[in-house]
């Protein structure tokens, strides 16, 4: 069979991601990518207030991910890698961070028409951090955010809008030891 592609631009292919939800893979229950859409919808969109989870606004084209197939010994598994700056560089801030530093987690990006979740329960990405320094005055400063792992499946995609994903709306804001 012949599939003739084209390519439409539109704003729904446009649309970037403009949030991330880290979350601490230990925390929830065990799911994987081959449990139903559904039911990980169900899962994040239940965390308890307690639980441990950022919610992070990216700053506009300063993140970078790459998510692709990679085949070893027959076997296809996915390489997903998700890196942003964090500012401004805050004691606060980066205790936060040290909490997260070097721990399995998940994240769920979003977009106006859509989100995508990487990483599962069984098979998180790893986070790390880094302080951010810039030579100029006007170079960002703070902190160099990465996730990054492997997972049997592609990245779980749901379609809709953030109203439709409360988790991502809740939790306090975060204090900031300094000010700004």
């Amino acid at each position: 069979m012949i599939y003739n592609l084209c390519n439409l631009v539109d704003d729904s292919n446009l649309d970037n991601f403009y949030k991330i939800l880290i979350c601490e893979a230990s925390q929830l229950p065990p799911f994987n990518d081959l449990t139903s859409k559904a039911e990980v919808l169900g899962i994040m969109n239940s965390l308890p207030e307690e639980f441990q989870a950022m919610v992070i606004p990216f700053i506009r084209e300063k993140h970078s991910l790459s998510s692709s197939p990679n085949s070893n010994n027959g076997n296809i598994n996915w390489r997903h890698s998700i890196s942003f700056p964090l500012v401004p560089q805050d004691e606060a801030i980066q205790d936060l961070l040290e909490t997260f530093h070097n721990k399995q987690v998940v994240a769920f990006l979003v977009r106006v028409t859509h989100s995508h979740l990487y990483g599962t329960q069984q098979q998180p990405l790893l986070f790390s951090y880094s302080e951010l320094h810039a030579a100029n005055k006007t170079g960002l400063k703070g902190f160099s955010l990465s996730l990054q792992g492997e997972t049997y499946g592609k990245a779980f995609y749901f379609a809709g809008n953030e109203a439709e994903f409360p988790v991502i709306n809740r939790g306090l804001a975060f204090q900031l030891a300094g000010s700004l």
